[in-house]
């Protein structure tokens, strides 16, 4: 998002990441019902948003049910995402900054 806000001069593309990109990152999150229900090819979509995978850990710690290996794999793929997203909100910065 800081990345995609760097690039824009108005706000009405926000309210379209909203739309089409927030709102299915809850629906195939698994934090309202179970990847489980979903068909086979949006359960592998589900798996890879990050939201899925902070929604799993975060049930993990709360309900006490900490799996080693699996939290730490559900960190990891977070962190990743942060340093990409890190990374290109960065250099996105730097051209706008510059120019």
């Amino acid at each position: 998002m800081a990345a995609f806000s760097a690039t824009t001069d108005k706000d009405t593309g926000f309210s379209t990441i909203y739309r089409f990109v927030v709102i299915p990152l809850f629906l195939f999150s698994g934090t309202f019902f179970p990847i489980s229900q979903l068909p086979l090819l949006l359960q592998y979509l589900a798996y890879a948003t990050p939201l899925y995978h902070g929604v799993a850990l975060c049930r993990d710690l709360t309900l006490g049910q900490v799996h080693a290996w699996v939290d730490i794999g559900h960190a990891a793929y977070l962190a990743l995402w942060l340093l990409v997203g890190y990374l290109v909100g960065r250099r996105t910065f730097a051209k706008r900054l510059v120019v």
